[in-house]
């Protein structure tokens, strides 16, 4: 666990030191948002892609239940966003993360509601594999769970979101959406400690990819084999994040350009190919001779090249 630690805590101080430009984390922000949003119905059996989900959704638009369990994920997720984690985490919170997981997927009067009948777990044959603690229970288990997340003392944050996680599911206090509110749990204890990396932290396709394993160490009652792989995707999720980050924030060769020549090599990638006379009037206040120096160290440079020798000349990208 420690080793795992010091490797996500590496990866934070190198991430913080990055400047990210604001268009770039707006969109990493989205991409992180849809990919947690996906792969945690995925885990839940939803067969949907991140190729399925429509950018933006008519308003009262009716969509099935696949498509209605991921936009609750996004809203879920959403919320979370843009109120910021609470300093006290309540029941009512999450209730209310309940309510937005399982919108028009429950009667509005089992949503938000603890369950108030037994509840098992089974397996794919049918098999019981775990009883559920009785509807009497629930409260002061959830209780003693809310003075575990809310204590400030003792617990390492990293392995506190993981052991609530796991405690979360154990308890499982609704009659369906228990998974996906205990992966949101996660999310909002990493984020309430400053460790959900801008909110560029999804661990959830790695839990989808592996799902049995995943499964398999909730069912079972070792809390410190679950937290050491709750450990490990983070630390493989983070190790992938700041490769990613580094390569979009990387200064290209044209980055170096002077404005001008940078401006030239704008317009001819868009334009595709174009001649010095369409060139020239983009830049009239620019005399031709300097215009055809610039021209000629971006093809001596090796970013354009130049077809023809006459005044026709054209130019395009290398």
């Amino acid at each position: 666990m420690l080793a795992d630690i010091a490797k996500i805590e590496a990866n934070k101080a190198a991430l913080q030191a990055v400047s990210i430009p604001e268009t770039i984390l707006a969109n990493l922000r989205r991409e992180t948002l849809l990919k947690s949003s996906v792969f945690s119905a995925k885990i839940e059996g939803n067969p949907l892609s991140i190729h399925d989900i429509p950018d933006k959704l008519e308003k009262d638009t009716e969509i099935d239940y696949a498509h209605q369990e991921v936009e609750n994920l996004i809203s879920a997720l959403s919320f979370m966003r843009q109120e910021s984690i609470p300093e006290i985490i309540d029941l009512h919170y999450i209730l209310n993360l309940h309510k937005l997981v399982m919108h028009k997927l429950l009667h509005t009067s089992q949503t938000g509601i603890l369950r108030q009948e037994p509840s098992a777990i089974f397996d794919q044959s049918g098999n019981v594999i775990y009883m559920t603690p009785p509807p009497s229970q629930l409260q002061p288990l959830l209780s003693d769970l809310l003075q575990l997340i809310n204590q400030t003392t003792d617990i390492f944050p990293l392995i506190k979101a993981s052991l609530v996680h796991l405690c979360f599911e154990k308890i499982h206090p609704f009659l369906d959406g228990n998974g996906r509110v205990g992966r949101l749990l996660l999310q909002a204890l990493l984020a309430k400690h400053g460790y959900h990396f801008q909110w560029l932290l999804s661990v959830e396709e790695d839990l989808e990819e592996r799902k049995q394993t995943y499964y398999t160490l909730l069912d079972r009652n070792d809390a410190t084999i679950f937290i050491e792989f709750i450990l490990s995707i983070i630390v493989e999720e983070t190790d992938k994040l700041k490769l990613h980050i580094a390569t979009l924030t990387e200064p290209k060769p044209e980055d170096f350009l002077l404005p001008r020549r940078k401006e030239i090599l704008i317009i001819i990638k868009e334009q595709t190919i174009i001649s010095f006379d369409q060139l020239h009037r983009r830049f009239l206040k620019i005399p031709d001779r300097t215009l055809r120096y610039d021209l000629q160290q971006l093809e001596k440079s090796g970013f354009i090249r130049k077809i023809g020798t006459t005044r026709g000349a054209m130019y395009q990208m290398k």
